[in-house]
């Protein structure tokens, strides 16, 4: 006997367009997961270095990320941003950015750390000021991908400080701020002066979750091949063999 395999064209234009991805899904978490073990490495070989101060760091180089430095100046306490949407312990608030002026003249933003959200939206949270100069400890940090916001309608219609911000725009906070600065933010360590919770993971999701993730969208299209194969076998023709 002979078993027909007709699983129809409906079940075939279906299976075509889902399989190829549900593979791509896969291989882009398998991805995802050797990139967050490469940053965890890097990560791992920067904060065993020595400390530079910014003046000798060549902050062109495109490879200074997680970088240890160390600044001497003045925060600015009248004009600061709100990263909003940040997450601590599960309760919503916001990291501060503040400017900072180093003895030489430089300036650039540093991440403060975490604060957390008033009891409503409209009510801002209450940052306390950093006088005088101050020695500070941190890391460079370089976004590794681009932030996705819903909309900027709200963040350019706020013309008091402090500003709320839904990403790092390093370029468009100069302007705002009328100063260069240099192009990354530093995160302060929480043994400085001026840090609030100043806890930095060094990925958002751990590479054994994108493994997981992997797993399940490969058996997503083993289980859409199997059910392809007994819906077209399910139904058959029985034909008679030749012989």
């Amino acid at each position: 006997m002979t078993i027909r395999f007709s699983p129809g064209w409906k079940m075939t234009l279906f299976t075509a367009l889902l399989l190829p991805l549900l593979l791509t899904l896969g291989a882009w978490q398998l991805d995802r997961e050797v990139e967050k073990i490469e940053l965890q490495a890097l990560h791992e070989r920067r904060t065993a270095s020595a400390p530079v101060s910014v003046e000798q760091l060549d902050w062109q180089r495109g490879d200074i990320a997680y970088q240890p430095v160390t600044l001497t100046g003045q925060f600015d306490n009248e004009r600061y941003l709100l990263l909003d949407n940040r997450i601590q312990g599960g309760r919503v608030g916001y990291e501060v950015l503040m400017p900072f002026t180093t003895s030489s003249g430089q300036t650039l933003i540093v991440n403060r750390g975490w604060i957390a959200q008033g009891t409503t939206r409209e009510q801002l949270p209450t940052v306390m000021p950093v006088e005088n100069s101050v020695t500070i400890s941190g890391s460079v940090y370089v976004p590794v991908s681009e932030t996705f916001v819903l909309s900027e309608a709200q963040e350019a219609q706020i013309v008091d400080w402090p500003r709320v911000v839904q990403k790092i725009d390093v370029t468009a906070w100069s302007e705002l701020l009328q100063m260069p600065l240099l192009p990354h933010t530093v995160r302060i360590s929480q043994d400085s002066p001026g840090a609030l919770t100043a806890h930095w993971p060094t990925v958002n999701m751990e590479p054994e979750k994108h493994r997981g993730y992997a797993v399940q969208w490969f058996s997503m299209a083993a289980a859409l091949l199997l059910m392809y194969v007994y819906f077209g076998t399910r139904n058959t023709t029985h034909l008679p063999n030749d012989e």
